[in-house]
Formats: C-alpha cells, sequence, structure tokens
C-alpha cells in the first residue's frame, strides 16, 4: 500500500491533526498541493481533491493507543470532536472504543486493546460492507495476504458466551504475514456510497497493466486511468463499490 489518502478542502491543516494523532510521524509538504504524514507506518496523503458529504463512511482508520481515556481528552485538544464512546460486551470478553472525527469530519476510531503496544499506531482500515466475508478474500487476495488466524477456542468462547454462528461471519480479518499493521478489517455494516469518497487506498505496482488484469480477473472493476505530468494511474472498484488506485 503506497498511501491512505484522505481528500480534503485544507490538507495542511487535516494533516497537521493526524501527524499529531499518530505521534511518531511529521506532517510535510510534496511537490505540489499535496501533503503526507510519515512515520513508522503506513503513508497518509491529504489532497485539494472533490468529496460527497456524508455521515456514515465506508472506509475508516481504527488506532490503537496505550490510553484510550489520555488520548481522547489531547485529540479534543488538536482540533478533533467526539462523537461517542460505545462498548460491547459478549461472556467476559468486553471491547470498548471512541468514534470521533478530524477537523474536515472524516471518522475515525480510537482503542486501547490489550495487546496494543505502548504507543499509537494504525491498527485496522476498517471496511463497512454488506458481505464481509466475500469482500475480504477478495482484499486478501489482492494484497497477497493470508485469513488472519482466529483461535478455535476463542471461537468457542464467544459461542459459549451468546454470539451465534451468523454473528460469527459478520466479519472478516486480513493482515501481511509479517505480522505489521495495519491489518484490513471487514465488517458487516451497510454506508451510504458517496459519489467522491474521503478515503480511499493508493497502491504501486512494478507493472500496472498486469497488475489490472489480475485485479479485475478477482473481481474488481475499472473506472478510468488518469495521467498527470510523468504519472499515469487506474482508478477502480471492489465488488462493493469502494474506489481504490493502482499506480
Amino acid at each position: 500500500m503506497n498511501h491512505v489518502t484522505f481528500a480534503c478542502e485544507d490538507p495542511q491543516r487535516v494533516c497537521e491533526f493526524w501527524a499529531g494523532l499518530l505521534g511518531g510521524y511529521r506532517s510535510e509538504r510534496g511537490g505540489d498541493a499535496d501533503w503526507f504524514a510519515r512515520g513508522d507506518g503506513p503513508e497518509l496523503r491529504f489532497a485539494r481533491m472533490p468529496k460527497s458529504p456524508t455521515i456514515e463512511l465506508p472506509i475508516h482508520l481504527d488506532v490503537n493507543v496505550p490510553d484510550r481515556q489520555a488520548e481522547l481528552e489531547r485529540l479534543l485538544g488538536l482540533g478533533g470532536r467526539l462523537v461517542e464512546t460505545k462498548s460491547r460486551r459478549v461472556g467476559e470478553i468486553e471491547e470498548t472504543c471512541t468514534v470521533m472525527r478530524d477537523p474536515e469530519g472524516n471518522g475515525f476510531c480510537i482503542q486501547a486493546p490489550a495487546n496494543a503496544l505502548p504507543n499509537r499506531y494504525l491498527g485496522n482500515v476498517t471496511f463497512s460492507c454488506a458481505r464481509p466475508i466475500p469482500l475480504g478474500r477478495f482484499w486478501a487476495n489482492a494484497l497477497g495476504w493470508p485469513d488472519e488466524p482466529i483461535d478455535e477456542g476463542f471461537l468457542q468462547t464467544l459461542l459459549a458466551a451468546g454470539m451465534d454462528e451468523r454473528e460469527l461471519e459478520s466479519f472478516y480479518v486480513t493482515r501481511n504475514p509479517d505480522g505489521s499493521r495495519p491489518r484490513f478489517l471487514f465488517q458487516r455494516r451497510e454506508k451510504s456510497r458517496p459519489e467522491f469518497y474521503p478515503i480511499h487506498l493508493d497502491f504501486l505496482a512494478g507493472d500496472r497493466e498486469s497488475e489490472l488484469e489480475r485485479l479485475t480477473g478477482a473481481g474488481a472493476s475499472v473506472v478510468e486511468t488518469k495521467t498527470a505530468a510523468d504519472r499515469t494511474w487506474t482508478v477502480l472498484r471492489d465488488p462493493e463499490g469502494n474506489p481504490f488506485c493502482v499506480e
């Protein structure tokens, strides 16, 4: 993955917020009007591009933090907005996340899982979708990543705590086999499909034409190919219509 791209009205402002959110990142201006947040993790790109007004984002980022409440207070000071804090309990297992928005309204979640590292980092790229398993398998194939194995004992714990089989099929996870983050998480939660997405993913390919053939064979569709200066890239959509770019 080359970038996570945010469509912005004020790229510098949003870039500085996200660089501050992630702590070890720094904000830098690119060769044109784009801004980049760069650090120990995926690069974030902030570009002045059209975006549709939407409250429910089909794609958002989950940020893992060591202390969720302390992080909430810090991010409010940076210009973030609180939406809600929600918890879910299944038996003795409980998870809590806080939903926030950046200065231009892009939603994200902060969470402090028990296995979180003692720093801030992108935990998940999360897709809200109608069919998590088929879409997740498309992306696992596109990325060349395996399913993230889920311990059978953990599944039995969830079932014993009251989760039914359908709920177990309501999510899918894949991650880089080297163990690095972020994971790609797919959850059953249908969202609006805006004309212009506030967030999309960009990828580099050694051979763009061959990669397009592979991705369309796996279920993606080509929207258009664009050229600017010495760059050529193709806009595609995954099987549920989420856009991404291959250069």
